[in-house]
């Protein structure tokens, strides 16, 4: 990622290496976050390795574009760009994208963990964002990470970065609401009812 030839000039590489950074912070924040959650007690863990999982697609669609920008990659493959001013918009989904991931996460507060995790004490939050869509702060951090392969501007990065994050996000959806619903039974099957869309409105 650390290469300003990829950028049409040293000010966009400067600007998307200062987004970026905020990218990183912001998720190093959350993480701090939840660790304090996570310390709450009779907390039963319900991930089957979706973590992990997350995390994994999390990096490799970060570096998705970056990959085919790279000389590695033949210089056939390497130009298949799309118009520049894709960089631009990339930008905009980035910051949007963390926008919504950390109004989520307040949202939720200490009931937000990286992890699958149920307790007893726990609440179903229908308010905010979780009343557009049941899996908002996914919903940001796929903003996000499509942002980053727009900014890359490769058409093989920007197709890549959905399909990694569907079978990552869409994979540990499954698993999360499979706890949500053994926890919450009949109000989660309301809240479901309501709020049809897990990640995008009209669409997922």
């Amino acid at each position: 990622m650390d290469d300003p030839s990829k950028f049409a000039s040293m000010t966009e590489y400067n600007i998307f290496m200062y987004t970026f950074g905020l990218l990183v912070a912001s998720e190093c924040m959350i993480w701090f976050f939840t660790s304090r959650g996570n310390r709450v007690h009779n907390r039963k863990s319900k991930d089957n390795g979706t973590m992990w999982l997350i995390i994994v697609g999390w990096c490799c669609s970060v570096m998705a574009g970056a990959f085919f920008r790279s000389q590695s990659v033949p210089a056939a493959i390497r130009n298949l760009l799309v118009p520049h001013r894709t960089y631009f918009i990339g930008i905009i989904f980035i910051f949007v994208g963390m926008i919504i991931r950390l109004l989520s996460v307040w949202t939720l507060k200490h009931a937000f963990t990286l992890s699958v995790q149920t307790t007893n004490q726990q609440h179903l939050i229908q308010s905010g964002l979780y009343s557009i869509v049941r899996n908002p702060a996914y919903t940001g951090s796929i903003l996000s990470l499509f942002g980053v392969a727009l900014v890359y501007r490769h058409i093989f990065g920007i197709i890549s970065v959905p399909v990694i994050c569907f079978l990552c996000y869409s994979i540990r959806i499954h698993v999360e609401e499979k706890a949500l619903r053994a926890q919450f039974q009949q109000e989660f099957e309301r809240y479901c009812s309501h709020t049809k869309y897990r990640l995008i409105p009209k669409l997922y």
